[in-house]
């Protein structure tokens, strides 16, 4: 074979010794250690190795580190150097994975819902320990709730004992009163439950239980004619229908759902019983597991209208009961189920619903400013959105009081208008210092809200006590504040404070403990907070007393009192020290956590062009020619000086004609539930 045709020679491949200069100088084998080789160690010299980039000696730890980037850098150029997809590759590759996960996603079973024995049982501890009471400077243990009655289900289930034609009114009589403000049943199917059970033709055990708690809300009504009788014959209802679900095993979800949205209602009218924020909490859970806040259509086509009525009638009552309890914990935006506008039920409860979407949206912007909000987008300015959440509450206000169907479902409209009033313009974390109008729109709110209460509850028609206790404690809490701010004012006249006669003033004052007791023989625990409200208005009226004779009142009780009153509320009521509110013209903000708020989006569905409806106090007659109240008259108790918007003829023919012999036909549950017979009335000092 020729020269010409062996291959050329292989370039000479120098291999980079690991070795240090030392060793490969001396000849000797190198451990390759680590900073420093054994040999180097041994002789105390420098272990140093060849950098071949630039050609000199470097310590080893450099050249280890150098050598490790080497192999990085080379292992990174081999993988860049095998890649060869190109864009279309990588859109090909995802759309083929999107759409394998389709297919497989339709062709995948159906997941099986939650299992009915995973649920907490309705009758537990959990549920039926008493709704939450109002905050009172420190959380108020509940250690008075009742537990859920244990008696005789053979002795209370007996609803054919009691005439028909009694049965028959207070079902008619709920279904017109209180369903069409919280629709948690159907009024057909709650006849045809009625039906069953009064009959005995296989009721089921949600028909029973449906059946004597909706009796038990209807009873309320009974409480004009004999409080305890209506309240002794509600409690008997409600004790058999919690052991017919003790005695009951698991229901299915939409039983389930009833329930606790019937629970929820009657937590309101007895929250000594039931938790209402948990048993709506729990509601609104499950409507989110049925996926009730979604018009979508079924498997096999479009839902049929009284299925999508059913869905949408549970979802926006259980959403009307969370925001009440817990404002924060409701997004309107994910929802896309909506009102219909043929069903019979949805007028006044939608009413009611934006009502209670406007009163959450409040709440979180006024009382929690911190806490981020999904449903308020950032392109509207908070001095803007303030000025238009005022406009929503009048147009809300004027379309109930000019509708005459609304004005007579939602008949507390008036106090639920007041009281939002009062949360917009009293002393909030959002507006710790507000101005002089912002005060006088707050006592003008706080006392209307008193008064509506005092007539609510003269008329007999104090039902959901929850709502009551609640707006009796804010608004108290915000007049005796104004109160106190007045004292630190240099103004000469001391007939009146903010534009209200201080007569008037102090008689709200002094009524506030008489109500909260009131209250407190359906609901013992709230007789702690008339105590201590009693102990502060008292000190506040003699500083009154003392202010308006013209004494100088010292400024150590002063603070005192301010303490108490700001220790008593869930956030100071007071402007901070220092500020005085009076003199401001603009109200003072704290940083806003947000840019801006804007209004949710049922607002727009209104469809109003009202202008704003200003607060308005009843004549109050002529001044007194002196610049000085009578101290003597403040403590004395004069008649209502404003008609009585509730004016309750007892011979009315409209929902409240009961005649005693209806009233009689319930007093069989009062005699055969024991401890239901007889009501824990505080005595009244």
């Amino acid at each position: 074979m020729s020269t010409d045709s062996q291959p050329p020679p292989r370039p000479r491949k120098h291999r980079q010794s690991k070795a240090c200069a030392r060793c490969r100088r001396r000849k000797i084998r190198c451990d390759f250690q680590y900073p420093t080789c054994g040999a180097c160690a041994t002789a105390r010299v420098a272990c140093l190795g060849f950098d071949y980039v630039h050609g000199v000696d470097t310590p080893r730890s450099t050249i280890s580190h150098l050598e490790q980037e080497v192999a990085r850098l080379e292992t990174e150029l081999q993988q860049i150097s095998a890649r060869t997809t190109t864009e279309l590759d990588v859109a090909s590759a995802a759309a083929e994975r999107l759409s394998s996960s389709l297919a497989a996603t339709i062709l995948a079973q159906p997941r099986k819902s939650r299992n009915h024995d995973n649920f907490l049982a309705i009758t537990s501890p959990f549920f039926l320990f008493g709704s939450p009471e109002p905050y009172l400077g420190t959380p108020v243990p509940r250690r008075d709730a009742q537990k859920p009655f244990e008696g005789n289900l053979s002795s209370t289930n007996k609803l054919s004992s009691i005439p028909r034609h009694a049965v028959d009114i207070m079902m008619k009589n709920y279904c017109e009163i209180y369903r069409p403000l919280y629709p948690a049943i159907e009024e057909a199917e709650l006849f045809e439950a009625c039906e069953r059970v009064y009959s005995n033709t296989n009721p089921s055990v949600l028909d029973i239980f449906c059946v004597y708690i909706t009796l038990a809300i209807s009873m309320q009504t009974l409480m004009y004619r004999d409080e305890r009788r209506a309240t002794a014959a509600s409690y008997g209802f409600w004790a058999t229908a919690v052991d017919v679900l003790g005695q009951a095993g698991p229901i299915d979800s939409w039983g389930r759902l009833q329930a606790l949205q019937l629970l929820s209602h009657y937590a309101f009218m007895n929250p000594k019983h039931v938790d209402c924020s948990k048993c709506a909490a729990a509601g609104t859970r499950l409507c989110s597991q049925l996926g009730l806040e979604h018009d979508v259509p079924s498997a096999h086509g479009e839902l049929d209208s009284r299925t999508l009525s059913t869905r949408r009638r549970l979802f926006w009552n259980s959403a009307v009961n969370t925001v009440r309890c817990w404002p924060f914990l409701w997004s309107r935006s994910p929802s896309t189920a909506e009102f219909s506008e043929t069903d019979p039920w949805s007028v006044a409860s939608r009413q009611i619903c934006l009502l209670r979407e406007l009163e959450a949206e409040i709440t979180m912007a006024m009382y929690y400013p911190t806490l981020p909000s999904g449903d308020m987008s950032r392109n509207v300015p908070f001095s803007q959105w303030f000025s238009r959440i005022h406009e929503r509450m009048s147009e809300w206000y004027q379309t109930t009081r000019q509708n005459v169907n609304l004005s007579e479902k939602l008949e507390f409209h008036e106090l639920l208008y007041q009281c939002q009033i009062l949360r917009l313009n009293r002393a909030t974390p959002r507006f710790p210092s507000p101005t002089k109008e912002m005060r006088k729109k707050t006592l003008q709110a706080s006392i209307a809200v008193l008064k509506e209460l005092s007539t609510i509850q003269r008329a007999g028609k104090l039902f959901n006590i929850w709502h009551a206790s609640y707006f009796a404690l804010e608004a108290a809490v915000c007049i005796l504040a104004i109160v106190l701010t007045a004292f630190h004012s240099q103004c000469s006249d001391h007939t009146s404070l903010e534009g209200v006669d201080i007569i008037t003033l102090c008689r709200y004052i002094q009524n506030v403990p008489s109500l909260l007791r009131k209250i407190s023989r359906r609901w013992p625990n709230v007789a702690r907070h008339a105590s201590t409200l009693d102990a502060l208005s008292h000190t506040v009226m003699e500083k009154m007393q003392q202010w308006l004779n013209g004494e100088e009142t010292e400024k150590q009780d002063l603070c005192t009192l301010e303490a108490q009153l700001n220790h008593l509320s869930l956030f100071p009521p007071l402007p901070p020290k220092g500020e005085d509110s009076a003199i401001r013209d603009e109200p003072t903000l704290v940083p806003e956590p947000f840019q801006a708020m804007a209004q949710p989006p049922l607002a727009d569905e209104l469809h109003l062009s009202l202008g704003s409806v200003e607060l308005q106090l009843p004549e109050l007659g002529p001044a007194p020619s002196s610049n000085w109240a009578d101290p003597q008259t403040i403590l004395e108790w004069s008649p209502s000086i404003a008609q009585d918007p509730y004016a309750f003829d007892g011979g009315s023919g409209l929902v409240w004609d009961f005649e005693e012999d209806i009233l009689s036909a319930f007093d069989f549950t009062s005699q055969q539930v024991p401890g239901y017979g007889e009501l824990s009335v505080p005595s009244e000092d």
